[in-house]
């Protein structure tokens, strides 16, 4: 199986969508880590319910992992310890992950996660930013700003709706901003292009 570190963001999304036309019939798990005081799914800023819906919709297993900062234990454990949960089903071939273009977050993901006895796979790595976007328009799923970190983006505005200024990356991809696919707004099918 392909376990696919899920934000609920276009990027994983898209991802995802990538893993399931480049697959003849994978076998995928979501994976989504999220504050366990607040049930939100850190940076992106969405509840863990909308996370659980997507999942529903989609029809695709899901598995949180909460992650709580008073309790000191590290981020590798936490996944471990998702991993070892999802092991007792099924064999893990693949950790993906829906990163652009950030070398830093993959270095960091792959000195963290490397040792978990998965291979890492990044299938966007470095892809074209308006063949993303074509594929995100073809799936007809909205993706709304769930957080922002600066005043020309604002939070509910629809990605792709909006002129992303100069010196912003376009996909969000430092951080600037986040989103959430909504993907139980089209059907099933035409949002997993299958």
């Amino acid at each position: 199986a392909a376990v696919l570190f899920w934000s609920g963001g276009k990027d994983s999304f898209l991802a995802l969508r990538k893993l399931l036309a480049d697959e003849s019939d994978p076998e995928i798990i979501l994976l989504t880590t999220f504050d366990a005081s607040e049930r939100r799914v850190a940076h992106q800023d969405v509840d863990i319910a909308s996370i659980v819906r997507q999942a529903e919709h989609l029809g695709l297993p899901l598995l949180g992992v909460p992650l709580d900062r008073a309790s000191g234990e590290a981020y590798a454990d936490s996944i471990r310890a998702g991993l070892d949960a999802i092991r007792r089903h099924v064999a893990i071939e693949r950790l993906c992950f829906g990163d652009l273009h950030l070398e830093h977050i993959r270095g960091w993901r792959e000195e963290a996660l490397s040792n978990l006895g998965a291979d890492l796979h990044f299938p966007l790595w470095h892809a074209d930013y308006e063949e993303l976007s074509a594929d995100l328009r073809a799936s007809g799923v909205p993706c709304d700003v769930s957080a922002t970190t600066v005043d020309t983006v604002a939070v509910g505005e629809r990605f792709g709706e909006f002129e992303t200024p100069h010196g912003l990356d376009a996909f969000g991809e430092r951080g600037e901003f986040h989103t959430l696919a909504r993907v139980w707004e089209v059907p099933r099918r035409a949002a997993l292009g299958v």
